[in-house]
């Protein structure tokens, strides 16, 4: 039922309220213009709170799995992102829990010009 093209990626953070500003801060002022650099398409973001507390949540487009797959294998490698998350946890400490990842493929019947 899935179609072929486009794919979406959802992405679901765990945040620490002791560290959430910080976090906030990490992502807008270097992870968003890292992914930006490396090819991401970052469709919308917000954050959500659970019983657990704050979680972060972020959803991408890609014009297929393979180049999601390379782009996050170079955004990973990026001596700029790994120096920025030594230097952001050496100040504040742990940033993120749990990582929930689901890569999202169109079922034929969906309304495609309501998914940018």
């Amino acid at each position: 039922m899935a179609q072929d093209g486009p794919v979406h990626q959802l992405r679901i953070y765990r945040i620490y309220d002791q560290t959430r500003i910080a976090f906030h801060e990490r992502f807008r002022d270097h992870a968003a213009r890292l992914m930006a650099r490396h090819g991401f398409d970052i469709v919308a973001m917000w954050e959500a709170r659970t019983e657990e507390g704050p979680e972060f949540v972020y959803l991408l487009r890609w014009p297929d799995e393979a180049t999601m797959v390379a782009a996050w294998e170079r955004f990973m490698a990026d001596p700029e992102w790994a120096a920025i998350k030594r230097a952001t946890a050496a100040r504040h400490g742990r940033f993120v829990g749990d990582i929930e990842d689901r890569t999202l493929r169109l079922v034929d019947y969906s309304p495609r010009g309501r998914v940018r």
